[in-house]
């Protein structure tokens, strides 16, 4: 409490309210309703609207001060607030809070404990229990198939069936589930059971085929002729994919699975489904490929209404380089590029390329921007390089760069140039804040009697993935370890204004988790341009990205980037390190991407 109080004299009222939620949290895991309740109070005297405070005293109320607590939770409290039932106390306040329904407060607790151990199972279970509960389906759908086929594969069978189970009672027309549980009664040796569930996506495929799998319910019947071709599903089967008959329950000819939770097939559709995948990834070990994409309805992080996730934001300080400096970068680059009359960057670039050289192209291609930033050349064929591997964001930075760097020296023959270069960042970072900045440079004036653009692109497709469900997903893969997947679900995120600013934070957090320094440094140095990063939050990012320099020995824009937030933290001390090695440092003024 007292450091609370602290905070709010200092008109520090963000970190106040975390310090009263994180107190309200551990109060109530440790039963002692009444301190929960004042911390409770004392957030929504700071923010009236936080929907966790709300939720907990809402409840409060209703149960007169003792929440009822099963025996489970009970056990598991006995211990008061010891280290060691800590976390077996905040794992049985969240499971309580989803049974009562306050969804944000588990939700915080939930991610709380993911950043302090990414991918524990049993959180990542319970987190996706809480999107189920809650009615984040196309969150819930990801996280649920991921660990029902972890489990799988660690042929946990138990563990398996009751997650697939779980998802069929809300959701019992997803075909890629019933398609896992049918590889769950395979894998146990019930071929009964297993052309059972195949049998029932099958029917869901005819009556609503997958986008861009038209074969896949062909591919399915081809298993459950293999596993029983005596079976009367397959001659029922047979006939309805010939279209001469509809089967009203093929359920009928086979015995009941022993855990069936979708006995029943509603005629709707359940509009969505992931199908014709298996999950990736062992049980224990984050994966490095991403689910397919066709028909992904999924997920996103901060949820609107009920409640706000909390994923963490900080980005650790990585250990900093303190060894000798590395050569000298002009030198470097003068080496790479000067070599011969006919060896210009363009041509030592598409040598690289050539060669399949992709990863030894970016890493020279850093080097040579950080030794020569201005060099509009350069930062294109980085943005190329970047576009063919996938990494939209940090494609349309370099781009940006190179677009700033030509309208500073505007040249006529150069203006289709410019304009290509802005159409470019404009389709891979629409949400850009450089985007808007440059609108009115490049966007064609539309005739007085047209109507303005905006409807063109105000309409999405009725079953395109809205950005906040892509967020929200990405921050279940992140939690789970998969940050390949999380990465592609932020950059379709950060597509949106909205979601600009989380998106490219979290991206970033990922990137670093990977080390992946430069395209995180991109990343942060984008995030700085967006109108929205100021005060604290952009004093935090860019002591964030001035670290990740220092990580890769880029020491005057360190300093340019610690010489903007003076005296945030250690900032003097590691300006004072960095001006010992003599070296130039840039003034703020020229320091264009921040």
């Amino acid at each position: 409490m007292h450091n609370a109080e602290l905070c709010l004299q200092e008109n520090r009222q963000d970190e106040a309210t975390t310090v009263y939620l994180q107190l309200g949290r551990e109060r109530s895991a440790q039963q002692r309703y009444a301190e929960a309740k004042d911390a409770y109070q004392a957030v929504l005297r700071i923010d009236p609207a936080n929907h966790e405070a709300t939720q907990f005293i809402d409840h409060y109320k209703k149960t007169g001060g003792s929440p009822r607590r099963d025996a489970k939770t009970e056990a598991g409290s006995a211990g008061g607030a010891s280290k060691s039932t800590e976390p077996l106390n905040l794992l049985s306040e969240a499971a309580h809070r989803i049974e009562e329904k306050q969804f944000a407060g588990a939700e915080a607790i939930l991610n709380q404990m993911l950043t302090k151990e990414p991918g524990n199972p049993e959180v990542c279970q319970l987190l996706a229990k809480l999107h189920l509960r809650r009615g984040d389906i196309q969150v819930a759908f990801g996280e649920y198939r991921y660990l029902a086929g972890a489990a799988l594969r660690a042929q946990d069978y138990e563990k398996a069936e009751a997650l697939i189970t779980d998802f069929l009672a809300v959701q019992p027309q997803s075909v890629a589930i019933l398609e896992l549980y049918a590889s769950l009664y395979e894998e146990k040796g019930d071929a009964e059971n297993a052309v059972l569930q195949y049998g029932k996506a099958i029917e869901l495929l005819l009556q609503h085929p997958e986008p861009g799998m038209p074969t896949l319910h062909e591919e399915l019947f081809e298993k459950v002729t293999s596993l029983a071709p005596d079976n009367p599903i397959v001659a029922k089967l047979s006939v309805l994919m010939k279209g001469e008959d509809s089967v009203e329950a093929s359920a009928a000819a086979s015995p009941q699975a022993p855990m069936e939770a979708a006995a029943q097939v509603p005629e709707r559709s359940s509009g969505f489904s992931w199908t014709g995948t298996t999950p990736d990834d062992r049980w224990n070990a984050p994966s490095k490929s991403a689910p397919p994409h066709s028909d992904r309805s999924s997920l996103d992080e901060p949820e609107p209404a009920p409640a706000q996730s909390e994923p963490s934001y900080s980005i650790e300080s990585d250990q900093v380089a303190s060894s000798a400096e590395s050569d000298d970068q002009a030198a470097l680059v003068s080496s790479a590029s000067d070599s011969g009359p006919t060896r210009s960057i363009a041509e030592q670039f598409q040598a690289y390329m050539e060669a399949g050289q992709q990863t030894e192209a970016e890493a020279w291609l850093s080097r040579v921007v950080a030794a020569q930033p201005d060099q509009t050349e350069t930062r294109e064929l980085f943005g190329s390089l970047l576009e063919a591997k996938g990494d939209t964001a940090g494609a349309a930075l370099q781009y940006a760069r190179a677009l700033e760097l030509l309208l500073i020296h505007p040249q006529d023959e150069r203006s289709t140039h410019a304009a290509n270069l802005y159409a470019k960042v404009k389709q891979l970072a629409p949400a850009s804040p450089l985007v808007g900045k440059w609108a009115s440079t490049f966007s064609p004036k539309a005739p007085a009697s047209e109507p303005a653009v905006e409807p063109l692109v105000s309409v999405p497709p009725a079953n395109e993935i809205d950005p906040e469900t892509h967020y929200t997903l990405g921050v279940a893969y992140k939690n789970m370890g998969l940050l390949d997947e999380a990465k592609e679900e932020f950059s379709l995120s950060m597509k949106s204004q909205n979601m600009f600013s989380d998106s490219c934070l979290m991206l970033a957090v990922c990137l670093k988790e990977q080390g992946e320094c430069p395209s995180a440094s991109a990343q942060l140095e984008l995030l700085l341009q967006d109108p929205k990063c100021q005060g604290a939050k952009a004093q935090a990012i860019r002591y964030e990205l001035g670290l990740l320099y220092e990580v890769q020995e880029q020491w005057s824009q360190a300093a340019a980037i610690y010489e903007s937030i003076p005296t945030f933290h250690d900032v003097p001390q590691r300006l004072e390190s960095i001006q010992s090695r003599s070296i130039p440092v840039e003034s703020p003024s020229t320091f264009r991407l921040v």
